[in-house]
């Protein structure tokens, strides 16, 4: 009686030998010369093209945008964050910028007027601080302060001002509330003369207006919009040569020139 039998075929891998193991090995001793002969090579054409793509004209910057400022110039700005319109894109780093940027701190003073001296224009404060020298690239839409060429304004203390320029402050603030008949911006010049009287000349028609020393100089301010709306009303304006409040105490002399001229 025969009898069958259970056969079960498994699959046996094929062992490697030493000398296979030594063949991995090469390989992957060759692969990793190849790399480091040719990792050098790779590197440097890397580094010559991203300073090259540094160099190149279409990543230069071509327009660098600053606002809000005033009396710092923009370009003063633009060297504080170190970026031109000389930089390229690449090259700059911007968390750089941006830490440059947050350091700076621009804290601008608002001039008043602009004081003449004997070496030019310089922007004054309220306090009667000079802040800097006028550039003619900056705002000079301000009224501007004579008759003080050589006073010494190298004190901060506002105890040092003297009066009539305070009582010229003065003025400017009056002024500044936006009076339609004397706004600040027909102020032209305010001359400070020897004994400390203010004369007064406007951006339409530059004649003296004699103001004076004497009263509060809101009191001459107002009592001046007054005189002004009358001859403006009575179209008497264009025939006026001089104003003057010191001609006699609670009088206000209105000059014109003759009809026959």
């Amino acid at each position: 009686m025969l009898h069958s039998a259970n056969i079960e075929i498994k699959s046996v891998k094929n062992l490697k030998g030493p000398r296979d193991s030594f063949r991995q090995r090469h390989k992957f001793l060759i692969r990793a010369l190849i790399f480091l002969f040719f990792f050098p090579g790779l590197l440097f054409a890397a580094k010559l093209t991203y300073h090259r793509l540094c160099e190149c004209d279409f990543f230069q910057i071509t327009a660098v945008k600053i606002d809000g400022n005033r009396m710092t110039s923009k370009e003063q700005i633009a060297a504080l964050s170190r970026v031109d319109i000389h930089s390229n894109l690449l090259a700059i780093d911007p968390d750089q910028i941006r830490s440059l940027l947050e350091m700076i701190n621009l804290k601008e003073k608002n001039p008043v007027a602009l004081l003449n001296r004997e070496t030019g224009l310089f922007y004054l404060d309220s306090r009667g601080r000079i802040i800097a020298a006028a550039r003619p690239s900056q705002e000079l839409d301000l009224p501007v302060i004579t008759g003080l060429e050589n006073y010494p304004f190298d004190s901060t203390q506002a105890a040092q001002i003297p009066v009539p320029l305070l009582d010229v402050f003065d003025l400017l603030k009056s002024a500044n509330r936006n009076n339609p008949i004397l706004p600040q911006q027909n102020i032209s010049e305010i001359h400070i003369a020897e004994k400390g009287e203010l004369i007064l000349y406007l951006l339409d028609r530059p004649f003296p207006i004699y103001l004076g020393k004497d009263g509060k100089i809101s009191t001459r301010y107002s009592r001046l919009v007054k005189v002004l709306k009358d001859l403006y009303k009575t179209k008497e304006f264009s025939e006026v040569s001089y104003i003057r409040f010191d001609y006699q105490k609670g009088t206000i002399l209105v000059g014109k020139h003759d009809a026959q001229s």
